[in-house]
């Protein structure tokens, strides 16, 4: 009886424990990821909130500032408030103190070749520790060489080194970019610097203003790095407060960091993992895995408000990541270094990665088909799997998974295969189809001559043709060969009507939908699945009636001849070009490939500059001006046009603000 108590009373002990297992094992934190289209979808868990520390040696950490993970996975942590250097294990055991007789404000920290590299902005150096010993070995200070610049400071915020043990420094209010120094100290240049910008008030500032003006303005200098890193391969990553704010630059300092959309407003800190995958870590917490070519792998992390969150950060101010693909994040606020371990599905993605990045696309299907087994939203997985397929010869294959994870390129290979094995099996059918055609055209001429049935067809087809409505719509062909005869033949109204110069307005419509949202996948702009109609009838038909608004103003006070029905039945054939090209390119779009893309640009590009030139020739013909008049004329038609569109986005603005009011007045006087 007491062996059963005993054993019952282990079971309920057992099963009290199991939820608050399962609770450790839960990220408090939802992991994304980034599709094709830029958009976060959930992702299964890439890391989890595994171990923190925070104290050393009886002493807790104060106001750290950075931290750095060497070949050996041990850590050095820039311990800022204590004057000191920590170095640890990875779980967090004291295995020795740098600096703490020499430093007064240590910030980045960078160790390569057994020597640990530490900046003071107080102290203005970078000091060099011998990392076995401990000792100092050297120093560098601000270089006396007009090259750097003699009134620039010297106030290192950070530093990289590289295996030849030149130094990359990033010095607090100097804008030249990052100085390079060579293993013995000497200043050798500098290259990354930040580009200014200008917004539209400055350019006209500039343009407008007088020299002794333009004095008087702030000077429009460049953001100075706060952070910078450097991967195996040497390129160098640098940090910069503000929109983009993370660059990666190649040897000669080209900025090579492309591809990005998320998570690089806001950045704190970047380091690279053993596969290249970029780890960049934000003001708001939030933790961002990148692919070398800047697609997103993983997001996740975030604010820890009430400061009690394993995983989450009060203030985030470093990342590194180890060879076994954990990562270390400091938090300065929280004086806090936080482990994450990576799971069996982030080690599976970085798997697939590896082989994919190296060309083995072939060997990384397997891992891709587990991944997507996993999570079905990974679109990078289904470009690899894409790439793979087509490795092996699947090539209709390839085209369904790169479509899906928007692999364009990889997309246009394979239907470059499909396209011309597609040729090769039915050439001699295209070829007996056209010739077909050629005869059945020779005969029908014949026809038309010799026979009676089909005199019949020709003169039923007349006779439909003759119709003023059926007429008046396919007059639209003729205004290529003389766009002021016709437009004249409008102006007298012997062609044209409202009926029918609504329908083509109605068929631009329809044409600019169709094109828009169903074109093929390789000239597609817009996102599936998403339809903006109300824009686009705003877009459309707002844009017409502004246009006839704004120039038959124009146009009258400036004693123009034409009406405006005459303008609205002109501008309407006047889009004779855009009816007519933009089905041929759209319907091009299904059978190019990336190669021949210039031929639907070029054709979308003829049509625009047909619309334009017809447009002209209208208002010319229409109102009987001169070329200088007609050109004065359109001018002061985009003008008016804008002016009428930012009065109707002031009196928008203003009467939303006062139903706003209403409400809220309502709203007090209900209550």
């Amino acid at each position: 009886m007491n062996k059963i108590k005993a054993t019952l009373a282990l079971l309920l002990c057992v099963m009290l424990m199991l939820p608050c297992f399962a609770q450790a094992l839960e990220a408090p934190y939802h992991t994304m990821t980034e599709d094709y289209q830029g958009r976060l979808v959930y992702s299964q868990t890439g890391y989890l909130p595994d171990l923190a520390f925070f104290e050393f040696d009886g002493e807790e950490l104060k106001r750290p500032s950075d931290l750095f993970v060497d070949e050996d996975d041990n850590l050095f942590i820039s311990d800022t408030g204590n004057t000191r250097i920590v170095y640890c294990t990875p779980e967090g055991e004291l295995l020795g103190v740098y600096g703490e007789d020499d430093l007064k404000s240590p910030g980045g920290i960078f160790a390569r070749n057994g020597k640990l590299y530490v900046t003071d902005i107080k102290l203005e150096k970078v000091l060099v520790y011998d990392v076995a010993t401990g000792e100092l070995v050297d120093e560098l200070v601000h270089p006396k060489t007009p090259l750097y610049g003699l009134s620039n400071v010297f106030r290192p915020l950070n530093v990289a080194v590289d295996d030849a043990g030149g130094m990359y420094v990033i010095s607090k209010g100097n804008n030249n970019g990052i100085a390079q120094f060579d293993a013995q100290g000497d200043f050798l240049g500098y290259f990354g610097a930040n580009e200014t910008t200008l917004s539209f008030t400055e350019k006209m500032q500039r343009i407008f203003l007088s020299e002794e003006q333009k004095k008087q303005l702030l000077a429009n200098i460049p953001s100075t790095p706060t952070n910078v890193d450097m991967d195996s391969r040497g390129r160098i990553y640098t940090v910069t407060a503000g929109i983009q704010g993370v660059k990666r630059f190649s040897i000669s300092g080209n900025n090579n960091m492309g591809g990005v959309s998320q998570g690089f407003d806001g950045a704190k800190d970047v380091c690279v993992g053993e596969y290249e995958t970029i780890f960049v870590i934000n003001q708001q917490g939030y933790i961002m895995e990148y692919t070398r070519d800047g697609r997103m792998l993983f997001y996740f992390g975030g604010e820890d408000a009430d400061r009690t969150h394993a995983g989450l950060f009060v203030s985030a101010v470093a990342i590194d990541v180890d060879s076994q693909g954990r990562l270390y994040v400091l938090d300065q606020d929280k004086a806090t270094v936080q482990r994450f371990e990576i799971t069996e599905y982030a080690k599976l993605v970085h798997q697939a990665l590896d082989l994919y990045q190296q060309g083995f696309y072939d060997k990384s299907r397997e891992p891709w088909e587990e991944v997507l087994r996993s999570n079905s939203l990974f679109d990078y997985a289904h470009m690899g799997l894409g790439r793979a397929y087509a490795k092996l010869g699947m090539y209709e294959e390839a085209m369904n998974a790169s479509r899906k994870g928007g692999d364009k390129d990889g997309y246009s290979d394979s239907y470059w295969e499909v396209r011309n094995e597609w040729v090769s099996d039915n050439i001699v059918t295209v070829i007996i189809v056209v010739i077909a055609f050629v005869i059945l055209k020779k005969l029908w001429q014949m026809a038309k001559r010799k026979t009676k049935w089909a005199k019949a067809i020709v003169n039923g087809w007349q006779k439909f043709c003759d119709i003023k409505f059926v007429s008046d719509m396919r007059y639209m062909m003729m205004f290529p060969k003389n766009p002021a005869d016709c437009f004249d033949n409008v102006r007298r109204r012997k062609k044209g009507t409202v009926v029918t110069a609504t329908l083509f307005y109605l068929i631009f419509f329809l044409i600019y939908m169709i094109t828009k949202y169903s074109s093929g996948f390789l000239f597609k702009t817009v996102r599936d699945g998403e339809y903006e109609v109300m824009m686009d009838l705003t877009l459309v038909f707002g844009g017409i009636a502004l246009f006839l608004i704004a120039c038959n103003l124009i146009c009258n006070i400036r004693d123009g001849e034409g009406t405006f029905k005459q303008m609205y039945v002109g501008l309407s054939y006047a889009f004779m070009p855009y009816i007519v090209l933009k089905p041929i390119s759209y319907l091009l779009t299904f059978v190019l490939t990336n190669n021949e893309a210039f031929l639907v640009s070029m054709i979308d590009l003829v049509g625009i500059a047909g619309c334009v030139v017809l447009i002209f020739m209208m208002v010319k013909t229409i109102q009987d001006f001169t070329f200088g008049q007609t050109t004065v004329n359109l001018l002061l038609t985009l003008f008016t046009m804008l002016m009428i569109a930012i009065a109707m986005v002031v009196c928008a603005a203003m009467i939303t603000q006062l139903a706003d009011f209403v409400v809220a007045v309502w709203k007090e006087a209900r209550y």
